[in-house]
């Protein structure tokens, strides 16, 4: 009978170790998906942000364009 039980015993740890393993890879899974999409979201969030005209102005000035009929000027170091 004690023979049974852990006979019982030994071949129920393995497929217990299986799911515990499958378990952990799966939550390792799911942050890697959740930290991909967040990724994912900033980058469509920046991609949008740059089209549009507010945007493209800033860019613009800070390399150095002008509108037509504005005077550039300079402030720099001496």
């Amino acid at each position: 009978m004690i023979g049974i039980v852990v006979l019982l015993a030994v071949l129920f740890v393995q497929p217990i170790r299986g799911y515990r393993a499958a378990q952990e890879e799966l939550d390792r899974a799911r942050v890697q998906l959740h930290q991909a999409r967040e990724a994912k979201q900033r980058a469509v969030e920046e991609r949008d942000a740059l089209g549009t005209r507010e945007m493209l102005v800033r860019e613009a000035r800070r390399r150095g364009y002008i509108f037509p009929g504005e005077t550039p000027f300079s402030v720099g170091e001496r």
